[in-house]
Parts: C-alpha cells; sequence; structure tokens
C-alpha cells in the first residue's frame, strides 16, 4: 500500500476469486488461526480489517453480528466489499492509517504488509491503532517454500513479459491457462477464470513482495512490547500466521519503537543486498 490517490495494481487485479454467496464456508477460504480468532471474538469487539481488499472477511465477520470496518488502498477493491457486504469502509494507506491511537480491539492484516513498501512501518501502523490489551491477526510470506522461487522464476519471466503487447498473449497460453486448469480441477470446478486470472496476477505479477522470517516478527514484537500468543506454520501454505497481542505503553514509548524496528528493518534489508 501507498499513495491511495493513484490506481493501484489491485484496482486494476482484485483480489477477488472465490463466490460471494452466502453458503461458501468460512474455513474453505480462510486460514484455520484466523477462522478461530473470528469465532473468539463477541458482538462489542471492534474489528479493522486492514488491506481487507474485496471484503471477503468482512462478510464472515458480518454474519457473526461483530462490528467491523474494512480499510484498503485499492478503490475497486474497497467498492467492492462495501456493495457486497454493507460495511462501513475507508480508502487508505497502509503507512499512514487513517484511524486514531487505541481505536480496534482486533487488528486483521491478512496477507497484506508484505506488499507495502515499508513492512515494518505498516507492522507499527497496525499496532498504533490497535487498543491495549487487543489482540493483531498478522499473515506474512514465509521464507521458504516453494513461493519465493516461483515469484522470482517464472514469476520474472511472466512479469517481464507482460510488459510487451506482443508476449502477452504467449503468457495466457503458456501460463495462465495451465494455471486456470489447475485450479478449476482442484476446486471441483468452481473456480472460475476471471477468479483465477486474479489469484495468478496476485501470485506472480504482483510487484511488490517480502518474505519475512518468523525470528523478524518476534523482534518486531519485543520493540512493540507485544507478545506472540500463537504461532501457526500453516504447512503448505505461502504464509506463516502470528496472533499477537498489545501490551500497555505510552504514545512517545511507540514513537520510540517505530523508529528503532525500521532502522533495524533497512539494516536487514541493506545486509541482504
Amino acid at each position: 500500500m501507498g499513495n491511495p490517490e493513484s490506481a493501484t495494481f489491485y484496482d486494476q487485479h482484485p483480489f477477488d476469486w472465490i463466490p460471494t454467496d452466502a453458503s461458501e464456508k468460512i474455513d474453505s477460504v480462510v486460514s484455520r488461526p484466523l477462522v478461530d480468532l473470528i469465532q473468539s471474538l463477541d458482538a462489542n469487539s471492534l474489528v479493522l480489517d486492514i488491506g481487507c481488499g474485496p471484503g471477503r472477511v468482512l462478510g464472515f465477520l458480518k454474519q457473526r453480528g461483530i462490528r467491523c470496518i474494512g480499510l484498503d488502498r485499492s478503490w475497486v477493491s474497497m467498492g467492492l466489499a462495501m456493495k457486497r457486504y454493507d460495511r462501513p469502509g475507508a480508502v487508505g494507506d497502509n503507512l499512514h492509517l487513517p484511524f486514531a491511537d487505541g481505536t480496534a480491539d482486533v487488528v486483521i492484516s491478512d496477507g497484506v504488509i508484505h506488499h507495502t513498501e515499508d513492512p515494518v512501518i505498516a507492522f507499527a501502523e497496525n499496532f498504533r491503532i490497535l487498543k491495549p490489551g487487543g489482540r493483531m491477526y498478522l499473515a506474512v510470506y514465509k521464507p521458504n517454500g516453494r513461493y519465493p522461487v516461483l515469484y522470482k522464476f517464472p514469476g520474472a519471466l511472466i512479469r517481464g513479459a507482460l510488459n510487451r503487447e506482443w508476449s502477452k498473449p504467449f503468457v495466457t497460453l503458456f501460463f495462465q491457462v495451465p494455471y486456470y486448469v489447475l485450479h478449476f480441477l482442484r476446486s471441483r470446478g468452481s473456480r472460475t477464470w476471471s477468479g483465477a486470472r486474479n489469484l495468478f496476477y496476485d501470485y506472480f505479477v504482483t510487484p511488490k513482495v517480502a518474505f519475512i522470517p518468523r525470528h523478524t516478527i518476534e523482534e518486531w514484537c519485543e520493540k512493540q512490547r507485544a507478545r506472540i500468543v500463537r504461532y501457526d506454520e500453516n504447512r503448505g501454505q505461502n504464509v506463516h500466521s502470528f496472533l499477537v497481542e498489545k501490551e500497555q505503553q505510552t504514545q512517545n514509548g511507540h514513537d520510540v519503537t517505530k523508529a528503532a524496528i525500521r532502522k533495524e528493518w533497512i539494516q536487514e534489508q541493506r545486509e541482504k543486498a
């Protein structure tokens, strides 16, 4: 997420891939740790879904009668979410969230901060809007497994080919069609072409991806005076997930830790480069 006033990648390719009818089961499209969190909430909780996309999670929160607000950088995605689920929403920047300190009982960041220009600041911003004692669900790409390899190659080849008009049909024929067939078979016929196409673009073409190891999240939490109450490796999936609880902290302390973890993140990226 960056400047919300300009068109974004997800305006052109919203992360919209599941049926929107009410019969869709939450377990089939939401990770088990997030399902458990949603099912544990009461109606008095205020949930902010940061990077909500077309509102997949907002829909399940609405079904349970939980107060929720969505935010996304993409005008298209936010429009889809509000139209489908009739929940309040805002278009905004994950790095400068338009919410006051300590607003939310729960913050959901489901596969979002690894797409930002500055993941550590996005993490700190999500914490800023969380009440003391509140919880944050965080899912980020793992640095190991098949996805980092696939994003680099054939991902680099696909992204390069899509930059040239003459090679775009080859991407469709040799990459998108097989990808769709695979997902159609795995879903037993429920995956649509448009849904598979949006997944394909999110998987291979999205312009910003960070692979964030567990120890980095642990360091960020330590500096934010937070504790991880649940960790899930999510074997076979591309993301690992964290349920983090915020402790009491002054605003001055928040500003100091926000600057400190950003400095360390920059240093770590320089060392990797």
